[in-house]
C-alpha cells in the first residue's frame, strides 16, 4: 500500500508540474533505479514495469556479455549471444544487470569511467537500446532513480529533476522512454543559468580544471542565436567536462554533449569544438551510411556561422575558414562515406557555404534547409537534393556531381 501510494504521488507531482502528461488508459509505468558500485567499477541496474491500461510484453535488449552481465529478471530472461530478451509477466515486474562502466575509445581515452570519486557515462551505456513489444497503442511514463554512493553529493541529467535521486524521462516522439544523454555523479562541481529559456548546467568532477564561467558567457552569446536557427531549444541542457584521461575530444547526445576540459571553444581558425556539438545536440541530423559528411559538415559549418552571427568571430575571420576549408578539402575526391574525416568535413564545409549563397540567390538560406532535414530520420544526399530543390523549385547546381 505504501508502494502504491508513493508511485501515486510521484506521478501526480509529475503531472502537476507540467513534466509529463497525465496518465492515460493506455499507459504503463517504468522506473529506472542505478546503484553505482565505484569499489566494483560497475553499476547494478534495475527496470520495474507495472502495467495500467496498457502493457508492456518484451524487451530485445543489444547487451554484449563482456559489459552487461547477471541479467535476471521476473518472467523469462533469455540471452542468445549479444541479444537478452526479457518477457514480462502479465502483472508488470522487474530485470535486473550489472553493466561495466569503464569503456575506452580506439586510439585511448576514455568515453565512460568511473573513479572512487565520479562517475562520467551515458545513459545509453547505462541502459542499452532495445526493441519494445507492448499493446496497441500504449506507452511508458517513465522516471529514473539514482542510488549514490556514501559520499558522493550530487548527480546531473539532461531530465528534469522531481525530487531526491529521482528525474522524470519525457521523449514526446516515443511511445517508449529509455534515459539517454550525458549524465555524471559524485564530487561535482556545476554551475547553472538559464540562457534564451534553456536552463544549462555545465558540471565537472571537482579540480578538472574546466572554465564552467568561459563556458557560459560563449552559450550567453551563442544559444540565442541558435535558437533563431534552428527552432526551439531543449528546456535542459547539460555540459559535462573532464580531462585526462577521459577522451579528448566532444560528443553529443540528447540534451547533452561531453567536451574534453582541455579543448578549446574557439579554436585558433574560428571554428568551435563545443558549438558544432551543440549543433548536433539541437538539430538532431544524422547522416545515412554513406553521408555522414552531411551531419558533420553542417555541424563544423555552423560551428563557424553562429560565431559570426554571435560575434565570437568577425566576417573576416569566418570568410579565411571558409577559404582555408576548401583549401584543405580539395585534396578529397569523394565527400561520401561512412565516416567523414577531417579533410572531408572541411571539404562539406566549404560546400555548404556554397550552397547557403545558391539558397539566398532563391530567397531562402541554409537555417529553412536545417527546418526541413531536422524532420527526417536520417539524410542521405538524395534527400538532401529533394529539399534542397523544394527551396529552389529547381536543381542544385552547387550539389551536382557530388559523389
Amino acid at each position: 500500500m505504501k508502494r502504491a501510494l508513493l508511485a501515486a504521488l510521484a506521478t501526480w507531482l509529475l503531472v502537476a508540474a507540467g513534466l509529463a502528461p497525465a496518465a492515460a488508459d493506455n499507459d504503463y509505468s517504468v522506473r529506472y533505479a542505478i546503484a553505482f558500485v565505484p569499489a566494483a567499477g560497475s553499476a547494478d541496474v534495475a527496470i520495474s514495469v507495472e502495467p495500467g491500461g496498457g502493457r508492456l510484453i518484451e524487451m530485445d535488449f543489444n547487451m554484449p556479455a563482456s559489459v552487461y552481465r547477471a541479467e535476471k529478471g521476473d518472467g523469462s530472461v533469455q540471452r542468445s549471444g549479444d541479444r537478452v530478451i526479457w518477457t514480462l509477466p502479465k502483472t508488470g515486474g522487474s530485470f535486473h544487470y550489472r553493466v561495466v562502466i569503464d569503456q575506452q575509445r580506439v586510439g585511448g581515452g576514455y568515453e565512460s569511467r568511473m573513479t572512487p570519486t565520479f562517475v562520467i557515462t551515458r545513459g545509453d551505456h547505462l541502459f542499452p537500446p532495445a526493441q519494445v513489444r507492448a499493446t496497441k497503442g500504449s506507452r511508458s511514463r517513465a522516471t529514473l532513480h539514482f542510488s549514490l554512493p556514501k559520499g558522493w553529493r550530487d548527480v546531473e541529467t539532461p531530465y528534469a529533476r522531481i525530487g531526491g535521486g529521482d528525474f522524470a524521462i519525457v521523449n514526446p516522439q516515443r511511445k517508449f522512454d529509455r534515459p539517454t544523454g550525458w549524465r555524471a555523479a559524485g564530487d561535482l562541481v556545476s554551475t547553472r543559468e538559464t540562457i534564451a529559456g534553456t536552463r544549462v548546467t555545465v558540471t565537472a568532477p571537482a579540480g578538472a580544471g574546466a572554465d564552467q564561467v568561459a563556458t557560459l558567457a560563449i552559450l550567453r552569446q551563442a544559444l540565442p542565436e541558435m535558437r533563431d536557427a534552428f527552432g526551439t531549444l531543449p528546456e535542459k541542457l547539460l555540459i559535462v567536462r573532464a580531462g585526462d584521461p577521459m577522451w579528448r575530444g566532444g560528443l553529443s547526445a540528447p540534451a547533452s554533449l561531453w567536451l574534453h576540459a582541455d579543448r578549446p571553444l574557439i579554436s585558433q581558425n574560428g571554428t568551435s569544438p563545443i558549438l558544432h556539438e551543440l549543433t548536433h545536440v539541437f538539430t538532431g541530423i544524422r547522416g545515412g551510411p554513406d553521408d555522414d559528411w552531411i551531419a558533420e559538415g553542417i555541424a563544423e559549418y555552423y560551428s563557424l556561422e553562429i560565431g559570426r552571427r554571435a560575434g565570437l568571430i568577425s566576417d573576416e575571420r569566418f570568410a579565411k575558414a571558409i577559404r582555408l576549408a576548401g583549401k584543405s578539402g580539395a585534396k578529397v575526391e569523394r565527400l561520401r562515406g561512412a565516416d567523414s574525416s577531417r579533410d572531408r568535413t572541411r571539404k562539406a564545409v566549404a560546400l555548404f557555404a556554397t550552397l547557403e549563397a545558391e539558397l539566398r540567390a532563391a530567397d531562402s538560406g541554409l537555417d529553412a534547409l536545417l527546418t526541413l532535414l531536422m524532420k527526417r530520420e536520417t539524410v542521405t544526399l538524395a534527400e538532401l537534393l529533394a529539399d534542397v530543390g523544394k527551396l529552389e523549385a529547381q536543381a542544385s547546381q552547387v550539389l551536382v556531381g557530388v559523389r
